[in-house]
């Protein structure tokens, strides 16, 4: 192990605290620095991950708020001396931290609740993370407007292009807009990774009768205005808005499967021991059900027990596709280069 400036600190000052990596917590390595969207999730993570952790090690979690890429910056900034201990990622950058060897490898001595995460999602992340919740993306409609919604892409694409239905679609300056839009929608009609050919033909059938949103609160102004009567939406965001008594919108998961968005979790090199207590809570089935209720996102323990409420909306993990993060990444700058070429939104 790499004797950095943070253990020369801690040096000669354990506090007879363990944590699962078996090293004494040393009084001046006694906080984590965590990190965390805003909103809602901060909330969640502080009372379904941090407070756990803390009542367990006797450490001090702080939530750093702000944007994958930015904390991928700066960890690769200072690799030797990690500001941040903890990373919820996209799984592009998740996989581009991996292959730049930035990111302690995954395993189940480590992090014990790493056994009932479904295999495929650590590999997704190159064994240097894991996925711990998902929503999908599918099709939101506005039951005072539609009666008969599509069951799936395919529908979705007859009925906005013959004028049925107005659509409301991510603009590309949208960051998961490539794989939950694009790569879902052309993947449904028969396209590749290589041939995404099948989405911008579907995209230029249906231009009349679409409008973009660039944030997800300017999808619901368009649903609730009129402006437009269904689009592509996440089902977590869906419930939240049905929870907050708006009883006029719904959510169909595709019948050809909608993209899985999911979030990841990654331990920069170097940075506190202290990480893997933390996020063996991520981990835990009790932990995530807590998640999952105040987000509405499924999560990824086999072991999690949702609520009666919870259980009629999450798509079981079977019924949601798994981008090939790795695949698209490589790709991704030549479809958004064609996208605004061609759609320019």
């Amino acid at each position: 192990m790499k004797l950095n400036r943070r253990h020369f600190l801690g040096a000669g000052a354990a506090t007879g605290l363990v944590g699962l990596s078996g090293l004494p917590l040393r009084a001046q390595e006694n906080v984590l620095n965590v990190t965390a969207y805003g909103g809602v999730w901060e909330q969640a993570i502080r009372d379904c991950f941090v407070a756990p952790f803390e009542a367990k090690t006797g450490a001090t979690g702080t939530v750093s708020l702000g944007g994958p890429a930015q904390w991928l910056a700066q960890v690769e900034a200072n690799p030797e001396n990690p500001p941040l201990d903890v990373l919820i990622m996209t799984p592009d950058l998740a996989v581009i931290a991996a292959e730049g060897d930035l990111m302690d490898d995954f395993t189940v001595e480590n992090l014990p609740n790493l056994a009932d995460i479904p295999q495929e999602f650590t590999d997704a992340c190159l064994g240097k993370g894991t996925y711990f919740d998902y929503g999908v993306g599918g099709i939101t409609y506005n039951k005072q407007y539609v009666s008969e919604p599509p069951k799936g892409f395919a529908e979705f694409v007859e009925g906005v292009s013959s004028g049925k239905y107005i659509a409301s679609v991510p603009s590309i300056s949208y960051g998961p807009t490539p794989v939950f839009f694009l790569w879902a929608l052309n993947n449904a009609l028969g396209g590749t990774v290589d041939n995404v050919d099948p989405f911008f033909e579907a995209m230029a059938k249906m231009k009349d009768n679409l409008v973009f949103w660039a944030g997800p609160n300017d999808f619901f102004n368009h649903l609730a205005s009129g402006e437009a009567d269904l689009g592509i939406y996440f089902d977590g965001r869906t419930w939240n808005h049905v929870d907050e008594g708006v009883d006029w919108i719904d959510f169909i998961n595709p019948e050809e499967g909608g993209a899985m968005t999911t979030v990841a979790v990654q331990k920069p090199k170097n940075a506190s021991p202290l990480a893997w207590d933390y996020i063996n809570e991520m981990l835990d089935p009790v932990n995530q059900a807590k998640f999952a209720d105040i987000l509405n996102y499924g999560v990824t323990n086999k072991k999690v027990q949702y609520s009666e409420k919870l259980a009629a909306r999450v798509p079981s993990m079977s019924d949601a596709l798994l981008p090939p993060y790795a695949e698209i990444a490589r790709v991704r700058n030549e479809w958004v280069d064609r996208w605004n070429r061609e759609i320019g939104m």
